[in-house]
């Protein structure tokens, strides 16, 4: 899980937090107007009409932000603590504007549930200490509560609403604590992912080597020698042979490339994809044309490389294609492939399929781009095929 994902996880959480604390508030609201309508105390009427209205279009405010799509506003802390605070006031000042009695104190046992929702553990506690101590200061100010519990009763009611807001400090703390783990379990994965990256680029390298220095040079040497002898005394069957040596260096050379392009370390990506789309198109015979915008290289540049290269070669073997495209651009940070061609086409259904048939090596690549915070996806499109990647640039 990368960052990105993480984010996006947390943004969910924050959302459904943000949705489950809304029509909580709503409660509330209905509570404090029934509450209001049952005591019946003309003098307040006023003051709490004044209150109940400006709360309630704080509800509703908020309440729209959450189910609307617009959760965004409430991304960071400092505007989910306003919230907070709003329903600090408005809880205590409903009490304060109430006849006394234990009715309006009840309300005041859901702000721990209100206000650390998504909170981080210093505010929180900030919050819930407030609600405390304000809480603490409306039970031994009301006259009625303190004639009838008494002041064991009333210190038990103090340590009950102690307990509530300290569970509630308690499950922010059990929150974080599992958001760090998973940052540590995605941190741990994007490393694991790294050194798999390394030691597949290291392997591709060693074998690109391998050939390069052995049967390319010996297939080359072959061809140099009979090219000398063919000087001297012409032969049919040596020409035929000399060719097929020829044909033999350059498939070993194109093999060199796909398994690690040496363009890739010295020019960069996009040299390495115009090669690559350049030897495909000679082999297959379909036209594929590049339109790369990418400006600078970056860690990813190896798996992007790969995905292309593994899209690019479905297209050759099973696209019955005349022509394609490959483009590649970075736009707010994210990196884009496009590979479409005007073959026989795929849905996502006939991909699965091929995955369930065996074919691994789209499968595989699309497991190292989730695996690295990006997606890909089968544009389903009239005519053709058209796969998307969509992956993060690492900074």
């Amino acid at each position: 899980m990368s960052g990105t994902e993480i984010e996006q996880v947390l943004r969910k959480q924050r959302l459904r937090s943000l949705q489950a604390g809304s029509m909580l508030r709503v409660g509330v609201v209905v509570i404090m107007v029934g509450a209001m309508l049952a005591a019946g105390d003309s003098p307040r009427l006023p003051a709490q009409v004044v209150l109940l209205s400006c709360y309630g279009l704080v509800t509703i405010g908020a309440l729209l932000v959450a189910f609307s799509g617009a959760g965004h506003l409430f991304n960071d802390d400092r505007a989910l603590m306003t919230l907070a605070l709003a329903d600090v006031a408005a809880v205590f000042g409903f009490k304060l504007l109430s006849p006394a009695g234990y009715i309006p104190l009840l309300v005041m046992v859901l702000l721990p549930r209100m206000v650390a929702v998504e909170l981080s553990l210093p505010r929180a506690a900030i919050v819930l200490a407030t609600s405390l101590a304000i809480f603490t200061a409306s039970v031994l100010q009301d006259p009625v509560i303190s004639a009838r519990a008494g002041p064991a009763a009333t210190a038990l009611i103090v340590l009950m609403y102690a307990v509530i807001c300290g569970s509630a400090l308690l499950v922010v703390f059990f929150r974080l604590r599992n958001i760090d783990e998973m940052v540590n379990l995605a941190t741990s994965r994007e490393e694991l992912l790294a050194e798999t990256m390394t030691a597949s680029q290291a392997e591709r390298r060693q074998i690109s080597e391998s050939i390069h220095d052995g049967p390319l040079q010996d297939v080359l040497a072959a061809r140099r020698d009979i090219a000398n002898f063919l000087k001297q005394a012409p032969d049919a069957p040596l020409e035929h042979a000399l060719a097929s040596l020829q044909d033999a260096a350059q498939l070993l050379r194109e093999a060199t490339f796909e398994l690690h392009p040496a363009l890739l370390d010295q020019v960069g990506l996009a040299a390495a994809v115009e090669k690559l789309a350049s030897v495909t198109a000679a082999r297959s015979g379909i036209t594929i044309t590049t339109d790369i915008d990418y400006p600078d290289p970056n860690a990813i540049d190896p798996i992007l490389f790969g995905v292309i290269r593994e899209l690019v070669s479905n297209v050759a073997r099973h696209s019955q294609a005349s022509a394609a495209t490959v483009k590649l651009a970075v736009e707010r940070g994210v990196a884009r492939i496009d590979v479409a061609d005007n073959g026989i086409g795929v849905t996502a259904d006939a991909a699965a399929r091929r995955l369930a048939q065996g074919h691994i090596g789209l499968a595989a690549h699309r497991a190292r781009v989730q695996a690295a915070g990006g997606t890909l996806t089968v544009v389903d499109e009239p005519g053709g095929a058209h796969l998307r990647v969509e992956l993060p640039l690492r900074h």
